[in-house]
């Protein structure tokens, strides 16, 4: 450390790099400011030989070699003995005491409290300057361990992000979800799909009714899982062999799928409206025309959706409402054993045929 460094440190860094480049100073690119400072004070004062003479380095020289200040004490004149008298003859020197300056009486009757507060606050400046005196070396250590800037930081914590994002992105395409949510979207984006649905809702809740579950075995309690203990149930399979579900199974079977896909089928107003329209001739030619229309056209649905669940709901009220057992081919009780099984009973058959007729009448308009 020479007695230049100061003016070093009162420059900015862009100014250090300045003179760095000027001094033809090694490898400084990578220095912090501290440590620039203490490599370009040692680079200039060990070559102030060949570099004191450049114009751009003077400031630093001046000091360099400016002589240090001495400390403004007053220094008494030496008295000189005449040369004709010796030392011994000399009187001796008086030495005066100085005088001790008097003091107010608030402070005359200051406590011993005061007095060890002000020894403490003696010992203070000692204390201050040893703490003053760590070496370069560390602190320039303690410096590095810092970030250089904000910025650098912000931009670490971006590149985190960023990492983070790019990652879970990957996991994210790699699970195949995105694509089978879309598979699945478009599976269930048709009024036949809704259909099905609400068919097997309600096949759901009927075989709850007529097919009974029979005890199997328990599972004992676990202590250790906090888990009580649990009765296995399993289908009655032999159910299936009795009237009691025949009845029930085969009356929801004809008033929900069979009877609406007839009438379906044959009052199908979709074909109609997708054949083209052959000129009337012979009844060979028609036969002929209509075998080749039915070739050359693509498939079209067989049941007309909008008829099916017409249907279905004119059908279900009859039968359900009232109690028509088809010419007491059915017992009252099956009927009820249906209304009863079926969630929300006949308000919920009703309803899921309303939704599917509202579903078929806005596909056909999107079609137009």
């Amino acid at each position: 450390m020479t007695a230049a460094l100061p003016y070093l440190r009162a420059l900015r860094k862009s100014d250090l790099l300045v003179l760095a480049e000027v001094s033809d100073l090694k490898d400084y690119e990578d220095y912090k400011k501290t440590e620039l400072e203490a490599a370009l004070d040692e680079h200039l004062s060990a070559n102030k030989s060949s570099l004191s003479k450049d114009q751009r380095l003077s400031d630093y020289y001046k000091r360099l070699f400016q002589p240090p200040r001495s400390s403004p004490i007053k220094r008494e004149p030496r008295a000189e003995a005449p040369s004709g008298l010796d030392d011994s003859a000399l009187p001796a020197k008086r030495t005066t005491r100085s005088r001790r300056p008097v003091k107010p009486k608030h402070e005359i009757e200051a406590t011993d409290e005061s007095d060890a507060v002000s020894q403490i606050s003696g010992e203070e400046p000692s204390a201050l300057a040893v703490t003053t005196r760590t070496p370069s070396r560390r602190a320039l250590g303690f410096l590095s361990t810092l970030p250089p800037s904000p910025a650098v930081v912000t931009e670490a914590i971006e590149e985190q992000t960023t990492k983070v994002r790019q990652s879970v992105s990957d996991a994210w395409a790699a699970s195949g979800l995105k694509e089978r949510t879309y598979t699945l979207r478009s599976y269930l984006s048709s009024v036949n799909m809704i259909e099905t649905l609400i068919l097997v809702i309600e096949l759901y809740g009927l075989s709850n009714e007529i097919v009974p579950f029979r005890y199997l075995t328990t599972i004992p309690s676990m202590s250790n899982l906090h888990t009580p203990a649990m009765q296995v149930k399993i289908p009655d399979v032999f159910a299936l062999l009795t009237g009691a579900f025949w009845a029930p199974f085969s009356l929801w079977l004809a008033t929900s799928v069979v009877f609406p896909s007839i009438f379906a089928y044959f009052f199908n107003i979709n074909l109609k409206m997708t054949q083209p329209h052959a000129p009337s001739h012979s009844y060979a030619t028609r036969r002929a025309s209509a075998t080749h229309t039915a070739a050359s056209a693509p498939a079209k649905a067989d049941l007309d959706p909008l008829v099916f669940h017409v249907t279905k709901a004119l059908v279900s009220y009859l039968v359900y409402a009232n109690k028509f057992t088809f010419w007491d081919v059915y017992h009252p009780i099956s009927v009820e054993r249906v209304v009863c099984s079926v969630p929300g009973g006949l308000a919920g058959l009703l309803t899921g045929s309303a939704v599917c007729v509202l579903g078929s009448l806005y596909e056909a308009i999107l079609r137009k």
